[in-house]
C-alpha cells in the first residue's frame, strides 16, 4: 500500500464545507440564487418571492451570517442583506451560475 499523507483541512476549506451544507437545503439555496441575482435584498422581498414567512426568512438568514456568506443591513424598519465579497462567495457563486 502506498503512504499516504493525512488530508488537512484548513478554516477556510472548513467554512467551505459548512456553506455547502448550510446551502444543501432547497431554501437556502434558492435565497442564496436570489441574492447572486439582485445587489441587495430585504427580508420581507425575499419572503414575498419565495412564499414563506418573514420570520421563516430571518431564521434562514441567521445560518447565512454564521456561515459569513451575507452582510446585513438595516434601513429604518427594514433587515436587508447582501452577498458578501469574498473569495467563498465567488467560488459558490460561480458554480451555481454554471448551472443555470
Amino acid at each position: 500500500m502506498a503512504n499516504v499523507k493525512p488530508v488537512e483541512v484548513s478554516p477556510k476549506e472548513e467554512r467551505l464545507v459548512f456553506a455547502m451544507q448550510m446551502l444543501g437545503d432547497k431554501t437556502r439555496f434558492k435565497m442564496f440564487k436570489l441574492l447572486s441575482s439582485n445587489q441587495e435584498l430585504c427580508v420581507s422581498e425575499i419572503a414575498d418571492n419565495l412564499g414563506i414567512s418573514v420570520s421563516a426568512v430571518s431564521q434562514h438568514f441567521k445560518n447565512f451570517e454564521m456561515t459569513g456568506l451575507v452582510d446585513k443591513k438595516r434601513t429604518g424598519q427594514k433587515i436587508c442583506y447582501v452577498l458578501k465579497d469574498d473569495d467563498i462567495v465567488k467560488d459558490i457563486n460561480n458554480v451555481v451560475s454554471k448551472n443555470r
